[in-house]
């Protein structure tokens, strides 16, 4: 929930920006630019580990593939894991949403796509989650799975145990969730997971940030409604939502395993 407040109140300093000061053209092309510096795999069916660093040895690979496929059958959430040589100057945060994006990991719609991206150049790791999931799977808690399973093996070299451990994790917090319930999932370790925490909470404080932050979205409706239209409804929020359902409905994903589904920037790093 607290990532899903972020979005909302990033989305209203975008929407602020460019009231204030327009979306230039060179923003775009900077987007574009940086783009063309992601290394995007080619989407096989029924694959969700590319290891295009090259340091997942074959057999943890399908280890691996083999819990994210039987996690795709039960509950369609799309869980990829992606290694890369480098990060070309980008930020891992800026590499994952943006190749995330582009692959349409997760369903259309429902955006339950979870990307686990590693730089083992750049000793760089992000848990990447889609805003379908951004309810249970916190920043706070993606956060605490990478310090407990994936940076300890890190600092031994041992990314096979990495990239498994916090699969596992991940896995894991998606079962203990109201959200899903499935059934077993083989080669599923249970013994690796990581403890509640009152920061994965909502708190009064956030309801009521959550509540004025729509009001003042309805009220930068209005105005802006009745500034560029007719009043409600011809507004910037609402071109904004459009111009994302729109982006939604003609999907993300560049065929094979991955459904559309979209990111935005929820989740951690380290």
């Amino acid at each position: 929930m607290k990532s899903r407040l972020k979005a909302i109140l990033l989305t209203g300093l975008i929407l602020l920006a460019c009231l204030l000061g327009g979306c230039t053209s060179n923003e775009k092309t900077a987007e574009e630019e940086m783009l063309e510096s992601v290394l995007v795999p080619e989407v096989l069916k029924d694959t969700y580990v590319y290891d295009q660093g090259n340091f997942i040895s074959d057999d943890q690979e399908e280890v691996i593939n083999h819990l994210l496929v039987q996690l795709e059958e039960k509950t369609t959430i799309e869980f990829a894991v992606i290694t890369i040589p480098s990060l070309n100057d980008l930020t891992i945060e800026q590499y994952a949403v943006r190749l995330g994006n582009k692959l349409g990991i997760g369903k259309a719609g429902e955006d339950n796509g979870i990307l686990l991206l590693v730089s083992k150049t750049d000793t760089k790791v992000r848990l990447e989650i889609g805003p379908g999931l951004q309810g249970f799977l916190t920043d706070s808690k993606c956060g605490r799975i990478l310090d407990k399973f994936f940076v300890p093996s890190r600092e031994k070299d041992q990314y096979d145990d990495a990239c498994f451990n916090t699969v596992n994790a991940v896995i894991n917090a998606i079962a203990d969730s109201e959200e899903y319930e499935f059934s077993e999932i083989e080669g599923l370790n249970k013994e690796l997971a990581v403890e509640a925490d009152e920061s994965d909470e909502i708190t009064a404080s956030d309801i009521l940030v959550i509540i004025l932050v729509i009001i003042g979205l309805i009220i930068l409706e209005f105005v802006t409604g009745y500034m560029f239209g007719y009043g409600f409804g011809d507004g910037i929020v609402f071109m904004i939502l459009n111009a994302v359902l729109d982006s939604k409905s003609s999907g993300g994903s560049s065929g094979g395993s991955f459904g559309g589904g979209r990111f935005n920037g929820g989740g951690s790093s380290r």
